[in-house]
């Protein structure tokens, strides 16, 4: 009898034990089908109900730079840095291409957001010339915030300077006018064209210049100035290996080139790393910014130019590049507009901000009006 009732109390234990185990599972929840984890862009709520994060809004801009290591890939890495940390909304990422002319078509087939343009680019797309021939555009990008200019000039061995004193005694000669597919060789040859120069240019990779201006292969090469604070890597590793000195064209060639609304400028030579034989360096001008179309609002893009301007200390102080923009944020988009302002319209965002700083003109056109 006692074992029995042993064997009674120890199943009755059990029996109470799985009792327990039982209520707490269901008041767990545990009878019920469960809704599912948030994910991480989500929130929950309450049951079944989640509502997106800050980040899942975000509007992601794909904007288009040059190839990795370029004046244009750094300058928009900086920006990006600095208006995604401002303007919670957007999230910029930089896209680099092969070059300038590549995020412009990227944006015009509707794989890019945004690009990396020059003036000269622009006036090319939008007459269908030059690099642009044939190109077909399913959208065009407008003005929208211009950032810095290159100057491009010529310099020679300065064992050949006494042979070139003017750009004119540049004609019958072979030189390196910068690689073919260039904003700054398309604008270089612009200029020899529309002072009747002939010349025979040699495509070289960049870093054979050096080695073809010593063995007499060519007698000139291009060289320029970024935002008249620097010069792009390649040249600084050309003028370490070889002596150059800047030609500079003479007074008459620059009226015509003037005439011809082709904008000179004058820049420091002390921009060189190395002496280049002149105090002053005289160059062609052309206007680089990063620019979008009707794709973007016209607040978006407002937000993009007063945060910029806003900070424009910080990115000059992160890049050299911005510089211009520091010293004249509004004079610079107006001097670049008036190069275009002919033929390619200003994004409504720019418009904006330009009429708020009283320097909006109402000849210009605001794209989409």
């Amino acid at each position: 009898m006692a074992e029995n009732r042993n064997l009674l109390i120890a199943v009755g234990a059990v029996v109470v034990v799985l009792i327990i185990l039982v209520a707490g599972y269901m008041l767990l929840g545990g009878g019920e089908e469960q809704a599912p984890a948030a994910t991480p862009t989500e929130t929950q709520t309450g049951v079944g109900e989640t509502t997106t994060s800050p980040e899942a809004e975000k509007l992601v801009i794909r904007w288009g730079t040059s190839r990795v290591g370029s004046s244009g890939y750094k300058a928009l890495t900086t920006l990006a840095q600095v208006l995604n940390r401002e303007i919670p909304e957007i999230e910029i990422v930089v896209e680099p291409q092969s070059g300038a002319i590549a995020s412009m078509k990227g944006f015009a087939k509707g794989d890019l957001d945004g690009a990396y343009g020059a003036d000269i680019a622009f006036k090319e797309m939008y007459t269908s010339t030059g690099r642009f021939e044939g190109f077909t555009a399913d959208r065009l990008p407008v003005q929208t915030l211009w950032v810095f200019t290159i100057d491009i000039g010529l310099a020679v061995p300065k064992d050949r300077a006494d042979e070139f004193k003017c750009w004119s005694d540049f004609d019958g000669k072979t030189i390196f006018t910068l690689p073919l597919g260039w904003d700054t060789g398309t604008a270089l040859r612009n200029a020899l064209d529309a002072l009747g120069i002939n010349y025979n240019h040699k495509e070289l990779d960049l870093e054979a210049v050096a080695t073809s201006l010593s063995r007499g292969d060519i007698v000139a090469t291009g060289v320029y100035v970024t935002g008249e604070r620097s010069v792009a890597p390649w040249i600084q590793n050309m003028l370490a290996q070889i002596d150059l000195v800047v030609v500079n064209p003479c007074p008459e060639e620059i009226d015509k080139l003037e005439q011809a609304g082709i904008p000179v400028a004058r820049v420091s030579a002390n921009t060189f790393p190395e002496p280049v034989g002149v105090d002053e360096f005289v160059g062609v001008r052309i206007f680089y910014g990063f620019h979008t179309g009707l794709n973007l609002s016209e607040d978006i893009v407002y937000k993009i130019i007063k945060t910029t301007y806003d900070n424009i200390d910080e990115l000059a102080s992160l890049d050299p590049a911005f510089s211009q923009l520091k010293e004249d944020f509004v004079g610079f988009q107006v001097q670049a507009i008036e190069s275009l302002a002919d033929l390619v319209p200003v994004h409504p965002g720019l418009a904006k901000f330009l009429k708020e700083m009283g320097a909006w003109k109402e000849e210009w056109k605001i794209a989409g009006s």
